[in-house]
């Protein structure tokens, strides 16, 4: 089945996507150098956009993401949200490391800081949340690469491993660790990682970071496989009742509810973002 695209739609995006890191406002200038469309072109899909609410164009004339992102952000973190099960682990993390810890998840040749918790030293490796960063350095941009078929060195020896060291890769005053987190079916779905100053996360507290976050990764896989398993039970307790109802047999007792693993697929975040700046704008 051909895919099928509007072109319109696609138009549209495009001017929300014009909106990177950093970037509050734009002029229609700096839209049309950003998309390549003409202004008039512009200037008609923002009519539209702003009458849903994605844009606002102010009383200076530049142009704003607009508070209907705000409210699709706070959809998307409400029915997708990760934050009840990796934010508990992530302060964990920082009470045993008193480290830096985040989860990254990838959006095409980037990743994007989903969740955070920052170390309470006054100095101290500091991110906000929805961030973006480059995928070919540093430890969480590594494993994801690794585990989404990059071939070669370092990416054969962190799928062996299970675990990643960086050091000075994005930032040369930083080192971290990271490891990959997988759903019930076995699919990538972001990476933990603990980070630091490279001075004061030395080898024996990355690798006491290490060992922290594979305790995670062993404890969700233990979860991961007491759901499947109890999801099959009840797949075949729900058979026997079926088999027992059609030859006139009593039902046996209900089956209990399968227990939730501890994490849930999230979906790719495709916008995500472009949501978090709109939702840091109008909180």
């Amino acid at each position: 089945m051909p895919e099928q695209r509007v072109e319109a739609v696609e138009r549209a995006l495009t001017i929300l996507e014009a909106f990177r890191e950093g970037q509050d406002s734009l002029t229609l200038a700096e839209i049309a150098k950003a998309t390549g469309f003409y202004k008039s072109t512009i200037l008609r899909l923002i009519g539209s956009l702003e009458r849903f609410g994605y844009m606002c164009r102010r009383e200076d004339g530049r142009y704003q993401l607009g508070p209907s992102l705000w409210r699709l952000g706070s959809l998307y973190r409400r029915n997708f949200d990760l934050g009840a099960h990796i934010r508990p682990e992530l302060k964990r993390l920082v009470r045993e490391t008193g480290e830096t810890a985040s989860f990254y998840v990838r959006e095409g040749d980037q990743r994007i800081c989903l969740y955070r918790q920052n170390s309470p030293q006054a100095i101290r490796h500091h991110l906000d949340e929805g961030v973006r960063l480059a995928l070919d350095r540093g430890a969480a941009g590594r494993v994801l690469l690794a585990h989404s078929g990059a071939s070669g060195a370092p990416y054969s020896a962190i799928r062996t491993d299970g675990w990643y060291v960086s050091l000075g890769e994005r930032d040369s005053n930083i080192a971290a660790v990271a490891v990959p987190l997988f759903d019930s079916v076995g699919t990538l779905r972001g990476a933990l990682a603990v980070s630091g100053l490279i001075t004061r996360f030395d080898e024996p507290a990355r690798l006491a970071a290490v060992e922290a976050l594979k305790a995670f990764v062993l404890q969700h896989m233990l979860a991961r496989e007491k759901a499947e398993y109890q999801r099959q039970m009840t797949y075949l307790l729900q058979i026997q009742q079926q088999q027992q109802q059609q030859h006139g047999q009593p039902p046996p007792p209900p089956p209990p509810m399968p227990t939730v693993a501890h994490v849930v697929p999230v979906p790719r975040p495709k916008l995500f973002g472009l949501i978090m700046r709109a939702v840091q704008k109008h909180h």
